[in-house]
């Protein structure tokens, strides 16, 4: 197995809040680009190629990676965008990089999700002739999922509370809340609540990668970009079973697999979704515990082995196409200068459609 030679050397990222209607989604990005660029010691200029990651119904207009193209240096150049988390645009620069093409590479994440409704942009995921007349969003689906789940017997609504107190007790952004209060906000879809869900935000991250020679050349080869997979499944209607982790554990033993390491070496995870059931569903097809002793891990209660969702994730605070690029971030200044290994996953989609896996090392 050949080690990847690809690093990230600079990061950045915008002032994330519930609205930032003092600046445009431009602005937004330049927030987070500015600072990478800064960290890494180039200059705009000097990028040889961006992947963005964003989605064209929550910016409000089609080809939503127009928004960013010049601040990522894509005028006259090359700029990809992923309709997705950020974690798959950062595969997508990894496999740039590992093959040579490009050496060094921006990578972009945006959300600006105060500025449209939130019901009448996931409709339209559905099936135009027959679901939408129906009038479903995304949470009407996360609940069937989340009463699959709940009916096993394992995990229940006060388990998925705990977890979202744990990441709002770590968000620099949200203020934290009690078990109860979760338990005690408005229904949106039974079982779910309000404060079972990340709320709508406004932020970007960025990151600068590039090659091994690049990077020694900066004197910034700080993570290792180890290694990337994504696992896509069926839409919601069409999988035999809706309340499946499944795609996760897929795109991690993928990663593992090309990283030549063991679940067991991983001294870091972060599980980025929206709706806090989906924590659980996706810890345990990942091998991190059932019932209390996974729930444990989120609120850093397990007596040593690995660290999940220090951060607080998505739901500490971030947003679709976001969180995981954000959780990379956190992971990068969490293991500057002590070391570890660590994997970062996402989801995109209705009931996490699509699982998107990176790996990252620190060298102690």
């Amino acid at each position: 197995m050949v080690a990847s030679d690809t690093w990230i050397v600079g990061l950045g990222e915008a002032r994330s809040a519930l609205a930032r209607d003092d600046v445009s989604i431009t602005e937004l990005a330049w927030e987070a680009v500015a600072p990478a660029l800064v960290d890494a010691g180039v200059g705009l200029g000097e990028v040889e190629g961006a992947v963005t990651a964003s989605q064209d119904f929550w910016d409000g207009r089609t080809i939503s990676s127009m928004s960013v193209n010049e601040v990522v240096g894509g005028t006259l150049g090359s700029e990809a965008k992923v309709a997705a988390d950020g974690v798959l645009g950062l595969g997508y620069a990894l496999a740039r990089i590992e093959d040579r093409d490009q050496r060094l590479n921006l990578v972009l994440a945006h959300a600006k999700e105060s500025q449209g409704d939130a019901h009448t942009i996931e409709l339209a995921a559905f099936d135009p002739y027959f679901e939408r007349q129906l009038g479903p969003d995304e949470s009407v689906l996360a609940a069937f999922e989340a009463q699959l789940l709940y009916a096993r017997g394992v995990f229940g609504a006060g388990d998925a509370a705990r977890v979202v107190a744990a990441a709002r007790a770590r968000s620099r952004v949200l203020e934290a809340v009690s078990v109860d209060q979760v338990l005690g906000s408005a229904l949106t879809a039974s079982p779910l609540r309000v404060l079972d869900r990340a709320p709508l935000m406004d932020c970007a991250s960025a990151l600068v990668v590039c090659d091994g020679d690049r990077a020694r050349g900066l004197g910034r080869d700080r993570v290792r970009l180890v290694a990337g997979a994504s696992v896509t499944g069926a839409y919601w209607s069409q999988r035999e079973v809706l309340a499946d982790g499944g795609g996760a554990a897929a795109a991690a033993a993928d990663a593992l697999a090309v990283a030549g390491w063991g679940f067991s070496e991983l001294d870091v995870v972060e599980i980025n979704a929206s709706y806090a059931y989906q924590h659980l569903l996706v810890g345990a097809a990942l091998g991190l515990g059932e019932g209390e002793a996974l729930v444990a891990r989120f609120e850093g209660d397990e007596d040593g082995g690995v660290s999940v969702n220090a951060s607080g994730g998505w739901l500490a605070g971030s947003a679709g196409s976001v969180a995981g690029l954000h959780a990379v971030v956190g992971v990068c200044e969490r293991l500057a200068g002590r070391g570890g290994r660590a994997l970062v996953h996402a989801t995109t989609g209705l009931a996490g459609q699509s699982h998107h896996v990176v790996l990252l090392e620190v060298a102690g």
